[in-house]
């Protein structure tokens, strides 16, 4: 059976621990997996050997990481032709303003849009708050932005709003829409 691919950019680790969380869902579904950082040098090694990829990144000042932008466009005719997934991580996603998380949705699907990428699923996560590792003005203004919203202020400790349980469905839906395609082909 060939692995899924797994290929993610990530700004600040959140990302990229929903992408190890994905990953690790489809081995203990028995599928191997081959996790890629889209910024890394293995991602120039990709070569197209499998059965499905699940791509994501995170939105910083309303883009997703360039490295994951030129990963899918480098690559985007044979991902087109697996069965694919695309996730987005944003702080937005926390929130309740409905006009933020459609924005958030819109921005993804932009990506989709930009890249080429015909992702059979789409897949909207929320992020985290990473206030112990950032800089004293990235912390002042990442405060302001999340006091303004209703969100947690206190810089003490980081924030996690990832919702798991999404998380696992989303990897538990794609592997089956996955089975299924491979059923409907056979």
């Amino acid at each position: 059976m060939k692995p899924i691919l797994v290929v993610y950019g990530s700004t600040e680790g959140q990302t990229r621990k929903i992408a190890q969380f994905i990953a690790a869902r489809f081995e203990q579904q028995g599928r191997e997996v081959h996790l890629v950082d889209s910024a890394s040098p293995a991602a120039a090694e990709v070569t197209p050997i499998y059965a499905g990829a699940v791509l994501g990144g995170s939105l910083h000042q309303h883009k997703h990481q360039a490295a994951l932008v030129h990963f899918v466009k480098a690559n985007v005719e044979w991902l087109n032709t697996l069965p694919t997934a695309f996730f987005s991580v944003s702080l937005s996603m926390a929130g309740r303003d409905a006009q933020e998380r459609a924005e958030a949705k819109k921005l993804a699907e932009g990506f989709l849009e930009d890249t080429g990428l015909a992702a059979g699923m789409l897949g909207l996560f929320a992020g985290a708050l990473k206030y112990t590792e950032y800089d004293f003005l990235k912390r002042f203004i990442m405060r302001r932005i999340a006091q303004e919203a209703g969100g947690d202020t206190d810089t003490s400790h980081d924030h996690e709003y990832t919702d798991w349980d999404e998380v696992a469905r989303f990897a538990d839906d794609y592997l089956a829409a996955m089975h299924g395609a491979a059923r409907r082909a056979a």
